[in-house]
Protein backbone atom coordinates (compact mmCIF):
# COMPACT_ATOMS: atom_id res chain seq x y z
CA UNK A 1 0.00 0.00 0.00
CA UNK A 2 1.51 3.31 -1.04
CA UNK A 3 0.04 6.79 -0.79
CA UNK A 4 -0.44 8.73 -4.00
CA UNK A 5 -0.50 12.50 -4.47
CA UNK A 6 -3.54 14.30 -5.88
CA UNK A 7 -3.25 17.74 -7.56
CA UNK A 8 -2.69 19.39 -4.15
CA UNK A 9 0.58 18.25 -2.65
CA UNK A 10 -0.87 17.76 0.83
CA UNK A 11 -4.08 16.06 -0.39
CA UNK A 12 -3.52 12.33 -0.87
CA UNK A 13 -5.18 8.91 -0.97
CA UNK A 14 -4.29 5.42 0.25
CA UNK A 15 -5.85 2.15 -0.87
CA UNK A 16 -6.48 0.06 2.25
CA UNK A 17 -6.20 -3.70 2.58
CA UNK A 18 -9.94 -4.19 1.98
CA UNK A 19 -9.82 -2.08 -1.21
CA UNK A 20 -11.35 1.06 0.28
CA UNK A 21 -9.91 4.45 -0.61
CA UNK A 22 -8.75 6.57 2.34
CA UNK A 23 -8.34 10.27 1.55
CA UNK A 24 -6.16 12.43 3.77
CA UNK A 25 -4.26 15.69 4.00
CA UNK A 26 -0.62 15.85 5.06
CA UNK A 27 0.14 19.35 6.37
CA UNK A 28 2.60 21.16 8.57
CA UNK A 29 6.28 20.19 8.64
CA UNK A 30 6.80 16.99 6.58
CA UNK A 31 9.78 16.15 8.82
CA UNK A 32 8.00 17.17 12.01
CA UNK A 33 6.61 15.21 14.94
CA UNK A 34 3.59 13.27 13.59
CA UNK A 35 0.09 14.08 14.80
CA UNK A 36 -2.92 12.26 13.38
CA UNK A 37 -5.96 14.54 13.57
CA UNK A 38 -9.63 13.45 13.55
CA UNK A 39 -12.11 15.97 12.17
CA UNK A 40 -15.44 16.98 13.68
CA UNK A 41 -18.91 16.25 12.37
CA UNK A 42 -19.71 17.89 10.08
CA UNK A 43 -16.09 18.13 9.01
CA UNK A 44 -13.50 16.57 6.74
CA UNK A 45 -9.80 16.10 6.00
CA UNK A 46 -9.73 19.81 5.08
CA UNK A 47 -9.60 20.69 8.79
CA UNK A 48 -5.92 19.79 8.72
CA UNK A 49 -5.27 22.97 6.74
CA UNK A 50 -6.35 25.10 9.73
CA UNK A 51 -3.25 23.90 11.60
CA UNK A 52 -0.79 24.08 8.71
CA UNK A 53 1.00 27.38 9.39
CA UNK A 54 1.58 26.97 13.12
CA UNK A 55 2.29 23.26 12.79
CA UNK A 56 5.14 24.21 10.48
CA UNK A 57 6.37 26.82 12.97
CA UNK A 58 6.34 24.29 15.82
CA UNK A 59 7.64 21.42 13.68
CA UNK A 60 4.56 19.20 13.78
CA UNK A 61 3.20 17.12 10.90
CA UNK A 62 -0.63 17.05 10.81
CA UNK A 63 -2.26 14.10 9.03
CA UNK A 64 -6.07 14.23 8.72
CA UNK A 65 -8.22 11.52 7.12
CA UNK A 66 -11.72 11.67 5.68
CA UNK A 67 -13.59 9.02 7.63
CA UNK A 68 -15.38 6.34 5.54
CA UNK A 69 -17.90 7.76 3.09
CA UNK A 70 -17.01 11.36 4.01
CA UNK A 71 -15.42 13.57 1.37
CA UNK A 72 -13.22 11.42 -0.85
CA UNK A 73 -12.95 8.30 1.33
CA UNK A 74 -14.80 5.12 0.41
CA UNK A 75 -17.75 3.96 2.51
CA UNK A 76 -17.51 1.04 4.95
CA UNK A 77 -20.75 -0.76 5.82
CA UNK A 78 -21.23 -2.04 9.36
CA UNK A 79 -18.52 0.22 10.70
CA UNK A 80 -17.84 0.53 14.44
CA UNK A 81 -15.64 2.95 16.34
CA UNK A 82 -12.97 0.29 16.76
CA UNK A 83 -12.50 0.19 12.97
CA UNK A 84 -11.02 3.70 13.03
CA UNK A 85 -7.70 2.71 14.69
CA UNK A 86 -7.27 -0.02 12.07
CA UNK A 87 -7.44 2.59 9.29
CA UNK A 88 -4.97 4.84 11.11
CA UNK A 89 -2.63 1.91 11.69
CA UNK A 90 -2.54 1.10 7.96
CA UNK A 91 -1.91 4.74 7.08
CA UNK A 92 0.83 5.08 9.72
CA UNK A 93 2.49 1.93 8.36
CA UNK A 94 2.29 3.25 4.79
CA UNK A 95 3.87 6.55 5.87
CA UNK A 96 6.59 4.83 7.90
CA UNK A 97 5.38 6.34 11.19
CA UNK A 98 5.86 4.25 14.31
CA UNK A 99 4.92 6.43 17.30
CA UNK A 100 2.60 9.44 17.16
CA UNK A 101 0.18 11.74 18.94
CA UNK A 102 -3.52 11.54 18.09
CA UNK A 103 -5.70 14.64 18.36
CA UNK A 104 -9.43 14.98 17.70
CA UNK A 105 -11.89 17.86 17.67
CA UNK A 106 -15.55 17.44 18.67
CA UNK A 107 -16.63 14.09 17.13
CA UNK A 108 -12.95 13.45 16.53
CA UNK A 109 -12.44 13.15 20.28
CA UNK A 110 -14.00 9.67 20.39
CA UNK A 111 -11.67 8.62 17.56
CA UNK A 112 -8.71 9.84 19.58
CA UNK A 113 -9.78 7.69 22.52
CA UNK A 114 -10.34 4.72 20.20
CA UNK A 115 -6.74 5.06 18.98
CA UNK A 116 -5.43 5.49 22.53
CA UNK A 117 -7.16 2.21 23.36
CA UNK A 118 -6.62 0.23 20.16
CA UNK A 119 -3.10 1.45 19.37
CA UNK A 120 -1.80 1.89 22.90
CA UNK A 121 1.68 0.72 21.89
CA UNK A 122 1.94 3.44 19.22
CA UNK A 123 -0.01 6.46 20.53
CA UNK A 124 2.18 8.49 22.89
CA UNK A 125 -0.41 11.11 23.74
CA UNK A 126 -4.09 11.74 23.10
CA UNK A 127 -5.60 15.22 22.75
CA UNK A 128 -9.38 15.73 22.93
CA UNK A 129 -10.64 19.15 21.88
CA UNK A 130 -14.26 19.47 23.07
CA UNK A 131 -15.01 15.81 22.47
CA UNK A 132 -18.10 13.76 23.25
CA UNK A 133 -17.96 11.30 26.12
CA UNK A 134 -18.92 7.62 26.07
CA UNK A 135 -22.69 7.83 26.48
CA UNK A 136 -23.31 4.29 27.84
CA UNK A 137 -21.22 5.37 30.85
CA UNK A 138 -22.75 8.85 31.07
CA UNK A 139 -25.85 9.34 33.27
CA UNK A 140 -27.28 12.30 31.32
CA UNK A 141 -27.66 10.82 27.81
CA UNK A 142 -31.44 10.92 27.42
CA UNK A 143 -31.76 13.68 24.82
CA UNK A 144 -33.00 12.91 21.33
CA UNK A 145 -31.00 15.78 19.84
CA UNK A 146 -27.67 17.32 20.78
CA UNK A 147 -27.26 21.09 20.96
CA UNK A 148 -25.76 20.93 17.47
CA UNK A 149 -29.13 19.69 16.18
CA UNK A 150 -27.46 16.39 15.37
CA UNK A 151 -29.15 13.24 16.73
CA UNK A 152 -28.33 12.31 20.31
CA UNK A 153 -27.72 8.95 21.99
CA UNK A 154 -31.38 8.49 22.90
CA UNK A 155 -32.41 8.77 19.24
CA UNK A 156 -29.61 6.40 18.22
CA UNK A 157 -30.84 3.81 20.71
CA UNK A 158 -34.45 4.33 19.70
CA UNK A 159 -33.95 4.03 15.94
CA UNK A 160 -30.76 4.14 13.85
CA UNK A 161 -33.02 4.63 10.83
CA UNK A 162 -34.45 7.77 12.42
CA UNK A 163 -30.89 9.09 12.81
CA UNK A 164 -30.32 8.61 9.08
CA UNK A 165 -33.55 10.45 8.24
CA UNK A 166 -32.61 13.38 10.50
CA UNK A 167 -29.12 13.56 9.00
CA UNK A 168 -30.48 13.41 5.46
CA UNK A 169 -32.74 16.36 6.17
CA UNK A 170 -29.92 18.51 7.57
CA UNK A 171 -27.54 17.52 4.75
CA UNK A 172 -30.16 18.22 2.07
CA UNK A 173 -30.94 21.65 3.50
CA UNK A 174 -27.23 22.50 3.61
CA UNK A 175 -26.82 21.56 -0.06
CA UNK A 176 -29.79 23.50 -1.37
CA UNK A 177 -29.30 26.46 0.99
CA UNK A 178 -25.61 26.62 2.00
CA UNK A 179 -25.97 30.26 2.97
CA UNK A 180 -28.82 29.40 5.35
CA UNK A 181 -26.73 26.62 6.89
CA UNK A 182 -23.83 28.99 7.60
CA UNK A 183 -26.18 31.64 9.04
CA UNK A 184 -27.73 29.00 11.32
CA UNK A 185 -24.27 27.91 12.45
CA UNK A 186 -23.40 31.50 13.35
CA UNK A 187 -26.67 31.93 15.28
CA UNK A 188 -26.04 28.81 17.39
CA UNK A 189 -22.38 29.66 17.95
CA UNK A 190 -21.13 31.52 21.00
CA UNK A 191 -20.03 35.15 20.87
CA UNK A 192 -16.40 34.00 20.83
CA UNK A 193 -17.07 31.56 17.98
CA UNK A 194 -18.81 34.20 15.89
CA UNK A 195 -15.72 36.38 16.07
CA UNK A 196 -13.60 33.46 14.84
CA UNK A 197 -16.04 32.69 12.03
CA UNK A 198 -15.94 36.34 10.97
CA UNK A 199 -12.14 36.26 10.84
CA UNK A 200 -12.25 33.11 8.66
CA UNK A 201 -15.04 34.25 6.34
CA UNK A 202 -12.70 35.79 3.77
CA UNK A 203 -10.92 32.65 2.58
CA UNK A 204 -13.92 30.29 2.67
CA UNK A 205 -11.99 27.44 4.31
CA UNK A 206 -14.47 26.80 7.10
CA UNK A 207 -17.43 26.71 4.71
CA UNK A 208 -15.52 24.41 2.33
CA UNK A 209 -14.74 22.01 5.17
CA UNK A 210 -18.35 21.85 6.31
CA UNK A 211 -19.77 21.36 2.82
CA UNK A 212 -17.17 18.73 1.92
CA UNK A 213 -18.81 16.60 4.59
CA UNK A 214 -22.43 17.64 4.09
CA UNK A 215 -22.19 16.93 0.35
CA UNK A 216 -21.35 13.32 1.21
CA UNK A 217 -24.02 10.64 1.23
CA UNK A 218 -26.25 10.96 4.28
CA UNK A 219 -25.85 7.23 4.97
CA UNK A 220 -22.13 7.80 5.55
CA UNK A 221 -22.74 10.82 7.81
CA UNK A 222 -25.33 8.89 9.84
CA UNK A 223 -23.02 5.87 10.16
CA UNK A 224 -20.23 8.14 11.39
CA UNK A 225 -22.52 9.61 14.05
CA UNK A 226 -23.87 6.22 15.14
CA UNK A 227 -20.39 4.85 15.78
CA UNK A 228 -19.94 7.62 18.35
CA UNK A 229 -23.40 7.72 19.93
CA UNK A 230 -23.56 3.99 20.69
CA UNK A 231 -21.30 1.63 22.61
CA UNK A 232 -17.64 2.06 21.65
CA UNK A 233 -16.64 -1.51 22.43
CA UNK A 234 -14.41 -0.45 25.33
CA UNK A 235 -14.75 1.54 28.52
CA UNK A 236 -13.06 4.83 29.34
CA UNK A 237 -11.29 3.10 32.21
CA UNK A 238 -9.58 0.82 29.67
CA UNK A 239 -7.73 3.78 28.06
CA UNK A 240 -4.27 3.83 29.62
CA UNK A 241 -2.63 6.38 27.28
CA UNK A 242 -2.36 9.90 28.77
CA UNK A 243 -5.04 12.23 27.37
CA UNK A 244 -5.15 16.03 27.37
CA UNK A 245 -8.76 17.30 27.49
CA UNK A 246 -9.60 20.86 26.43
CA UNK A 247 -13.04 22.38 26.84
CA UNK A 248 -14.49 25.85 26.34
CA UNK A 249 -16.64 26.99 29.23
CA UNK A 250 -19.09 28.68 26.82
CA UNK A 251 -19.32 25.85 24.28
CA UNK A 252 -22.93 25.74 22.97
CA UNK A 253 -22.42 22.37 21.24
CA UNK A 254 -20.56 20.18 23.74
CA UNK A 255 -21.50 20.56 27.42
CA UNK A 256 -18.69 21.12 29.91
CA UNK A 257 -20.00 18.11 31.82
CA UNK A 258 -18.84 15.82 28.99
CA UNK A 259 -15.26 16.96 29.60
CA UNK A 260 -15.61 16.49 33.34
CA UNK A 261 -17.02 13.01 32.79
CA UNK A 262 -14.10 12.09 30.54
CA UNK A 263 -11.64 13.41 33.08
CA UNK A 264 -13.33 11.49 35.87
CA UNK A 265 -13.39 8.17 34.02
CA UNK A 266 -10.07 8.22 32.13
CA UNK A 267 -7.21 6.84 34.25
CA UNK A 268 -4.61 9.27 32.88
CA UNK A 269 -5.97 12.67 31.93
CA UNK A 270 -5.40 16.40 32.27
CA UNK A 271 -8.43 18.68 31.96
CA UNK A 272 -8.09 22.30 30.84
CA UNK A 273 -11.29 24.35 31.16
CA UNK A 274 -11.05 27.63 29.28
CA UNK A 275 -13.25 30.58 30.33
CA UNK A 276 -14.74 32.87 27.70
CA UNK A 277 -14.20 30.17 25.05
CA UNK A 278 -16.71 28.43 22.77
CA UNK A 279 -16.41 25.44 20.43
CA UNK A 280 -14.30 26.80 17.57
CA UNK A 281 -11.18 27.72 19.58
CA UNK A 282 -9.01 25.11 17.72
CA UNK A 283 -9.19 27.50 14.76
CA UNK A 284 -7.54 30.25 16.82
CA UNK A 285 -3.87 30.88 16.20
CA UNK A 286 -3.35 31.93 19.82
CA UNK A 287 -4.77 28.63 21.05
CA UNK A 288 -2.70 26.62 18.58
CA UNK A 289 0.47 28.37 19.75
CA UNK A 290 -0.18 27.31 23.33
CA UNK A 291 -1.40 23.85 22.35
CA UNK A 292 1.63 22.94 20.25
CA UNK A 293 3.94 24.30 22.94
CA UNK A 294 2.24 22.17 25.58
CA UNK A 295 2.29 19.01 23.45
CA UNK A 296 5.99 19.53 22.77
CA UNK A 297 6.67 19.96 26.49
CA UNK A 298 4.75 16.78 27.24
CA UNK A 299 6.66 14.76 24.66
CA UNK A 300 10.07 16.09 25.68
CA UNK A 301 9.50 15.73 29.41
CA UNK A 302 8.48 12.09 29.23
CA UNK A 303 5.09 12.91 30.74
CA UNK A 304 3.47 10.77 28.07
CA UNK A 305 3.88 7.91 30.50
CA UNK A 306 0.56 7.49 32.34
CA UNK A 307 -0.17 10.35 34.76
CA UNK A 308 -0.21 9.32 38.39
CA UNK A 309 -3.32 11.39 39.04
CA UNK A 310 -5.82 13.65 37.31
CA UNK A 311 -4.78 17.25 36.78
CA UNK A 312 -7.22 20.13 36.37
CA UNK A 313 -6.25 23.45 34.83
CA UNK A 314 -8.51 26.49 34.64
CA UNK A 315 -6.77 27.84 31.55
CA UNK A 316 -3.80 27.21 29.27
Amino acid sequence: MTPSNTPQESDRTLVLADGRRLAYTDCGDPEGTPVFFAHGMPGSRLEGYFFDRLAQAHRFRIITVDRPGIGRSGFQAGRTLRDYPRDIEQLANALGIDRFTHMGWSSGGSRTLACCHGLADRVELGVCLSGYTHFPEYPGSGRLLEATRWPGPAMANLSPRLVQVAVCLVAWLSRVQPGLYMRSARQIASVHDRALLQSLAGDGRFRADQLECLNSRCRAIATDLLTELGDWGFRLGDVRTPVLIYQGADDPFVPVDYARHLDDKLPASELTLMPDTGHLYPLSGAFQERLFTHIRQMLLSGRTRPFTEHTSRSAL
